[in-house]
């Protein structure tokens, strides 16, 4: 069985020194052309001073804090193209400019599954990233474990989580997967503030080359060599994404 990164989620994080949650709510984004008006809600919006919601028909969700505001998007067998948060974000902050942005966030969160192996995903962490030893011995049950990196490039670092976690199926059969979730932050406060605003932009509408980035230390995983006691071996990434429920 072939192993494969399958790509879930992009989230845009853009951190601010303070602002209202209260004032993210669908009129605002429909009249102020952030969003298109043929979006339809996919329930009632949250609003309250500690944190506000809107969540949307096809998917997308728009969260705010006092401190953030999230635009998360799944990634299911979407090109490029069609990926929709980026220009809402880029929009978001032309109409709220004065805002004093303080980072901005690159999310990606990714699995792969172990279909046909229970302790698949368990083997491959133990067995194959991490070195065999008598640390994996102790106890009463097997050694549960997440591993937290972080790779710096050129332009920027990636921090970048690995964990066991399982997939529910609609047929109530649960896949243990790997999780793979990438953050690229990038800090804006030593920037001046009559520049930030194009470097939000700029940042936000260049997450194509942090997922591609994403995907290559991914792959570095993936091809790795060393097989499961499940016999596991490993191929190349694909675009074929399943729903996590």
């Amino acid at each position: 069985m072939q192993q494969t990164l399958e790509v879930q989620e992009l989230a845009l994080v853009l951190a601010v020194k303070r602002q209202d949650p209260t004032l993210l709510n669908p009129e605002f984004l429909h009249y102020s052309g952030i969003i298109p008006e043929a979006w339809e809600l996919a329930g009632q919006p949250v609003r309250q001073p500690q944190g506000a919601q809107v969540s949307f028909q096809n998917g997308i969700n728009i969260i705010a804090y006092p401190n953030q505001t999230t635009f998360v998007e799944p990634l299911q067998d979407k090109a490029e193209g069609e990926v929709q948060i980026a220009s809402v974000a880029q929009r978001y902050t032309e109409i709220l400019r004065n805002m004093d942005y303080q980072a901005v966030g690159i999310n990606f969160r990714g699995l792969i599954t172990f279909p046909g192996s229970k302790e698949g995903a368990h083997e491959y962490l133990f067995n194959t990233l991490l070195a065999p030893g008598p640390w994996q011995q102790q106890g009463i049950a097997p050694v549960r474990a997440g591993l937290n990196l972080m790779y710096t490039f050129e332009d920027n670092r990636l921090n970048l989580g690995i964990q066991e976690a399982a997939l529910q199926l609609p047929e109530a059969e649960q896949v243990p997967i790997l999780m793979f979730t990438g953050n690229f932050e990038a800090d804006l406060r030593t920037i001046d503030p009559a520049e930030r605003l194009a470097k939000v932009q700029h940042l936000v509408g260049n997450w194509p080359s942090n997922l591609e980035t994403y995907r290559t230390v991914v792959q570095s995983f993936l091809a790795s060599k060393v097989e499961t006691t499940a016999d596991i071996p490993i191929a190349e990434p694909t675009e074929q994404i399943p729903a996590i429920v």
